[in-house]
């Protein structure tokens, strides 16, 4: 994200507990191939790379409340980064977040 971020369209100051720079980890039967190991990330997905940015934004624009259409890592990454952010208040746990 450090890299990327002038070409943000509106960068937001990001929250970073180490995302990115996922080392290559070689595939054992394609000799030759690597993959980035995104367990390296801080939720173990490729979706901090979404969440970084997301939610900062959502912060410095007075949103006391994120929310993301997901039951797996985006769910888990968005509550992440929200939580760094300070940009999740007190919810209830009934799906119902004051804001």
């Amino acid at each position: 994200m450090r890299r990327r971020r002038p070409l943000l369209p509106v960068p937001p100051a990001p929250v970073s507990p180490g995302e990115g720079g996922a080392p290559p980890v070689p595939l054992r039967h394609l000799p030759g191939v690597r993959i980035n190991g995104e367990r390296a990330n801080p939720t173990g997905s490729f979706k901090d790379r979404m969440a970084s940015p997301a939610a900062p934004w959502a912060r410095d624009r007075g949103l006391g409340t994120v929310a993301a259409a997901s039951t797996g890592h985006a769910a888990v990454s968005t509550a992440a980064y929200a939580a760094a952010a300070w940009a999740v208040r007190h919810g209830r746990g009934d799906g119902y977040a004051p804001s």
